[in-house]
């Protein structure tokens, strides 16, 4: 098992805090990480760290797909399939936050949205896109 951190797209920092202009609105961060390698079961893919106080709102996590017996969840800290629970990741798609708990979230520390293999997948190559949208913790 390993840790993988995903690259925001804005920039390099992997801290999403609050920025400059409305501090009532949401606020969304993407961030993607290319494997060159097959991930292994139960590697887990980081978003960037998001503040405590804020709330996450929704999750979708775009994929080139994991190859054979390829699957993933998606939650945080320990509840590893909070936003959508374990999913075939053969082909390339889409998963949004579906799962019955995928409700508001207000982080009570420093979280990430995490990505977690539940089926090793045989491609070599591919990405996985993370993108939340969340209430900052002033909102």
């Amino acid at each position: 098992m390993a840790n993988l951190q995903s690259t925001k797209y804005s920039s390099d920092a992997t801290y999403a805090m609050p920025g400059v202009g409305d501090g009532q609105s949401a606020k969304v961060i993407a961030s993607r990480y290319d494997f060159t390698a097959a991930p292994a079961l139960n590697d887990v893919i980081l978003s960037p760290v998001i503040q405590a106080g804020s709330v996450i709102t929704d999750v979708m996590v775009v994929h080139s797909g994991l190859g054979t017996a390829g699957a993933f969840e998606v939650g945080y800290g320990d509840d590893t399939d909070y936003f959508a629970a374990a999913a075939a990741a053969v082909t390339g798609g889409v998963v949004r936050a579906s799962a019955p708990t995928a409700r508001p979230l207000k982080l009570l520390t420093n979280d990430s949205v995490d990505v977690r293999i539940t089926g090793a997948g045989a491609s070599a190559t591919g990405y996985v896109d993370i993108i939340v949208t969340f209430l900052p913790r002033n909102a």
